[in-house]
């Protein structure tokens, strides 16, 4: 049986998604998106996410509004461009990543597990 060694996240590409989250968190604080409808509140970049060779960033983030997880990256992406341009001018680093834009899903699974922990079979057990 052939184990795979698992390439753990080298210091180079944890700094690099450091540079990339403050800087998308900047832009993003600003909430000055070429959008026909801006969003009430700004969105929070949970993290920055590397590939191997630091060529995409792959971004978290979550909102506060009441509009769907899709609409959220629909509206990023549709503003793209403009997003990396001011990403590009906020970071000094040869290249400039690709920024995808994903959901993050911790925050759902957090509120899942605070409602079972919250259940009152749980409370039950706990008093005993």
């Amino acid at each position: 049986m052939i184990l795979k060694k698992r390439a753990e996240k080298s210091n180079r590409s944890n700094k690099v998604s450091e540079i990339i989250r403050k800087a998308v968190s900047e832009v993003l604080v600003r909430n000055e998106l070429p959008l026909d409808i801006p969003f009430e509140f700004p969105i929070n970049v949970v993290k920055v996410e590397m590939n191997s060779d630091l060529k995409i960033a792959y971004i978290y983030v979550i909102t506060h509004e009441k509009i769907d997880d899709s609409e959220i990256i629909e509206k990023l992406n549709s503003c793209k461009y403009y997003l990396a341009r001011e990403v590009t001018s906020l970071i000094n680093l040869k290249f400039s990543p690709k920024l995808v834009f994903r959901n993050d899903k911790i925050i759902n699974e957090i509120n899942k597990i605070e409602k079972v922990l919250r259940s009152d079979k749980v409370l039950n057990d706990l008093k005993k």
